[in-house]
């Protein structure tokens, strides 16, 4: 029997079709690469930690020139990216005890009184305690991350932790969309950006600036030295915002029932409303000024040297209080409205500088901000 050759095929091949599975691999394979540069660029080491419900997450970092992201997640896990390792220990401490309270003890926070440069004097804000909201007592796993002066961080947390406390000597600190209990924010000075969060929260800064925007806040504390403070579009029950001379701005935002109180030794106060409000300005030294666009809005001046505004009707009392700044109250927001008078420009430049400016008004500024350019550029049209 003679064995059959096989003849060798002479015909069309479909060379697309042979290629395919490579260009397929290849395409996977970018895109796994790209998306693991879109994860954290830069960040080389990753570390994970599973934890339980409301648990405790502490960021510590010491020194000037750092970079802190925190995000959160629906994973009951806590992820560390960074570019050198920090140390991270995970434990488990027990709440409502006489050592573990169910409240934070706030350090006091020396500050000076200056004046054309110059000290002029010396205080010190006393120690608060601020007590947890909707924690319950019991073990809680605790995180705590401790890097050195320079670390870059990119944190991502439960949407059900319990306590998030950032301590940070300066650079930028960057919270998003946070939705846990209770939020604590110390950093001596640079930027914090505090985003999206829906929390009961404390921040303490010595200097640099504080931006929240989109924030709905049960209870929040604010106590500043120097550093400035600017709110856009919040919604804060209980509020109470102390400076020495740095200024607090509240753009665009609501008040529901509660306290509220904005207070400064020498720096000036803002508050821009858009709901129904009862604000109350006065100002030792300096002067109230007031501009509402909605007709009905009633101002009086009562013989205490307050002036008040019933922005809608009235609503929640709010009070802003400045030694040697001035006071300004107004409806709406800065973004949407024309400011010419030359009283407004601290406000103006305040608003400017600190905002947290959203991608998509980068390429089209606000009539505020066109404004304050031809401010302060005098002799151009």
């Amino acid at each position: 029997m003679t064995r059959r050759r096989d003849r060798a095929y002479t015909g069309p091949v479909d060379d697309l079709r042979s290629r395919a599975p490579r260009w397929i691999i290849a395409g996977l394979g970018a895109l796994l690469l790209a998306c693991a540069a879109a994860a954290a660029p830069g960040l080389a080491d990753t570390s994970s930690f599973d934890v339980g419900d409301q648990a405790v997450v502490v960021v510590q970092i010491a020194g000037r020139g750092n970079s802190l992201v925190v995000r959160t997640w629906d994973r009951s896990s806590v992820a560390v990216e960074s570019e050198v390792a920090p140390a991270v220990e995970r434990r488990t401490v027990t709440f409502g005890t006489e050592r573990m309270p169910l409240a934070a003890p706030i350090p006091p926070m020396p500050y000076a009184l200056r004046e054309g440069g110059q000290i002029v004097g010396q205080g010190m804000l006393p120690p608060e305690d601020f007590p947890y909201a909707a924690f319950r007592p019991g073990p809680h796993d605790v995180v705590k991350v401790t890097a050195e002066a320079g670390a870059r961080l990119v944190v991502t947390i439960p949407a059900s932790t319990g306590i998030l406390q950032t301590r940070i000597g300066g650079g930028h600190t960057s919270i998003e969309g946070y939705r846990g209990a209770n939020l604590f924010i110390l950093q001596n000075f640079g930027r914090v950006e505090l985003s999206g969060a829906t929390t009961t929260a404390f921040v303490q800064m010595n200097n640099g600036a504080l931006s929240a925007t989109d924030g709905t806040f049960d209870r929040l504390r604010v106590r500043v030295n120097t550093a400035h403070v600017v709110f856009e579009h919040c919604r804060s029950k209980q509020i109470e915002a102390n400076s020495v001379s740095g200024a607090i701005l509240y753009d665009g935002g609501s008040f529901d029932p509660g306290l509220a109180r904005f207070e400064s030794l020498s720096g000036n106060i803002a508050l821009g409303v858009t709901a129904p409000a009862q604000l109350a300005g006065r100002s030792q030294d300096g002067h109230v000024y007031t501009q509402f666009e909605r007709a009905g809005t009633a101002i009086s001046q009562p013989s205490d040297g307050t002036t008040t505004a019933a922005y809608g009707g009235g609503g929640p009392l709010v009070n802003a209080i400045s030694g040697h700044g001035n006071v300004y109250l107004y409806d709406g927001s800065l973004t949407s409205r024309r400011v010419t008078a030359p009283e407004w420009r601290p406000v103006l430049q305040l608003f400017s500088v600190h905002r947290r400016v959203a991608p998509s008004e980068k390429a089209a500024k606000p009539h505020a901000l066109r404004e304050m350019r031809r401010i302060r550029e005098p002799g151009r049209g």
